[in-house]
């Protein structure tokens, strides 16, 4: 229910309520009637805390991460970016905030790597086995994260977002060819960095990814 909603019930209320309070001067509201009618059609409240951390993208090929590749170090920079403008635009969104991360490092991106391509685990019992074992012990409501697909000629850069409260994995895609993946830095010739549409487009699908929860 939008706003304009809301105040047409409200108008539409106080005018049918209208010839009984001018037919009786004493008559008055309820105040604690009002206040849960109020509560009841007032938009619920967008603003407690969503809170989100990232792991390194993985390698379904490979069944590893990319953790410690330069591939995987550029995605990150704009999975990171990707985060900022969601929070630029949804203020509940919190990334990594004490208490509420799991840390980027080889041990835990392993240990969403082996549950992930475990081929024992069906899609469900993957997701609740990430939700227990990473997820609840961090205090996360969200993991950003992703897979990293080399073709030959093209690679597709998939970022996803496992959601603890619905239980779901959601992700979209994004499909490059080499030669636009990664670029020289033109500010240093030495330095590679992703080319700006790569970086673009996948920032914009991390802050699609959020900005749906």
């Amino acid at each position: 229910m939008n706003k304009n909603h809301i105040i047409i019930i409200k108008i539409f209320i106080m005018f049918a309520a209208f010839p009984l309070l001018m037919g009786n001067q004493n008559c008055q509201i309820d105040k604690k009637l009002l206040e849960i009618f109020n509560q009841k059609i007032s938009p619920p409240s967008n603003q407690s805390s969503i809170y989100i951390t990232h792991l390194s993208f993985m390698d379904p090929t490979s069944g590893g991460s990319l953790i410690q590749t330069e591939a995987g170090k550029l995605i990150n920079d704009a999975v990171i970016n990707g985060i900022n403008l969601a929070k630029k635009t949804n203020n509940s969104i919190k990334h990594n905030e004490p208490g509420h991360l799991i840390k980027d490092t080889d041990g835990k991106v392993n240990e969403l790597v082996n549950i992930t391509f475990d081929p024992n685990l069906t899609r469900n019992e993957k997701i609740t086995k990430i939700i227990n074992d990473m997820m609840k012990p961090a205090n996360v409501d969200v993991i950003v994260t992703g897979q990293y697909i080399d073709k030959g000629q093209t690679i597709d850069v998939r970022p996803l977002t496992i959601v603890r409260h619905e239980q779901k994995i959601v992700t979209k895609i994004a499909t490059f060819s080499k030669e636009n993946f990664i670029c020289k830095d033109p500010n240093n010739p030495n330095v590679k960095t992703l080319c700006t549409d790569a970086h673009d487009q996948i920032s914009e699908l991390v802050k699609e990814l959020l900005l749906a929860l």
